[in-house]
């Protein structure tokens, strides 16, 4: 995974000192810090890239969730947003206005960390649990303490069970989703389309050659630095991904596909037979009275010949 620049918006020396113990943490991730105390001196300075964590304090009198909305179309960051609330809830309205998620305050550098070395701003959910040896002889007696320490309170039952549905729907290998997963999203997303009228966006990235395995998270990690919470990429086959963009018009998609394009040809791949790895972009867009279904819209975007 390429190194990626920090930003941090906050004039508190705690929070700042925190983020910066944070990237002592993770150097293979972190490619320096930039500060701001203010919004204001962040929008002046016209661009950012990579990591940016905000302190609510340093927005002001401005609504965080219209300051987000208007952030993330214009510049392809992961954003952190800082509370002094619920974290839950501050995650799920993070998430929602495109942010990679909400963190507590007072700040905690190890958990910044993890997820500032993530490739998609999540933390590690770490591998699955094993179960527990089971004593044949004294099941009857102890099956109800085993079972506790299997399930554990009604919390983590919740988190465990959210934890395996994510990792039954994501590639090991890539961190991206499945296709299966993808198609069943597609299906609902190009219904949704029809029936409402909301835009929905599909790009296709293919390369001319077959990448190597351990690029997949590279290419993986810089089509998600510009994705939103509500988007979903998966891998076609070998040669191609595709983005699910939904509420995005014929402009967002190409602008999506124009940077991340530019993001994947920056990484300079080499193919198995290391010649340099060339990337070709198509986008569509529904609804489409000339589109009748899932299939005739993926056609558009996959190259010529490939059988959906």
């Amino acid at each position: 995974m390429p190194k990626r620049p920090l930003t941090v918006v906050s004039a508190d020396p705690a929070i700042r000192t925190a983020c910066a113990e944070a990237a002592t943490l993770v150097p293979q991730a972190v490619d320096g810090i930039t500060h701001y105390a203010t919004i204001e001196e962040l929008q002046a300075a016209g661009h950012a890239q990579g990591l940016v964590v905000v302190d609510p304090v340093a927005l002001g009198a401005q609504a965080i969730h219209e300051w987000s909305l208007s952030w993330i179309r214009r510049n392809p960051t992961l954003v952190f947003l800082l509370t002094h609330g619920e974290v839950a809830e501050a995650e799920g309205l993070a998430r929602f206005v495109g942010a990679q998620g909400a963190l507590g305050l007072p700040l905690d550098p190890g958990e910044l960390a993890e997820r500032l070395a993530s490739p998609f701003g999540v933390p590690w959910m770490g591998p699955p649990r094993d179960l527990p040896a089971v004593d044949q002889d004294g099941l009857e007696a102890n099956l109800g303490a085993r079972l506790g320490a299997l399930l554990g309170e009604e919390g983590e039952v919740r988190t465990s069970q959210r934890e395996e549905f994510l990792q039954s729907i994501t590639d090991a290998d890539s961190g991206l989703f499945v296709y299966q997963y993808w198609e069943h999203r597609l299906e609902e997303e190009f219904k949704r389309s029809n029936r409402f009228r909301f835009p929905l966006g599909l790009v296709s990235f293919t390369t001319d050659g077959l990448v190597r395995d351990d690029a997949l998270l590279d290419v993986a990690s810089v089509i998600l630095l510009d994705t939103r919470d509500v988007d979903v990429v998966s891998r076609f086959d070998e040669q191609t991904f595709l983005a699910l963009l939904p509420h995005t018009g014929p402009e967002g998609a190409r602008l999506f596909a124009d940077r991340v394009g530019a993001g994947l040809r920056a990484l300079d791949l080499k193919d198995l037979v290391g010649d340099r790895v060339e990337w070709s972009l198509k986008s569509a867009v529904a609804p489409d009275s000339s589109v009748p279904d899932t299939e005739a819209f993926l056609r558009l975007v996959l190259p010529e010949g490939t059988a959906v």
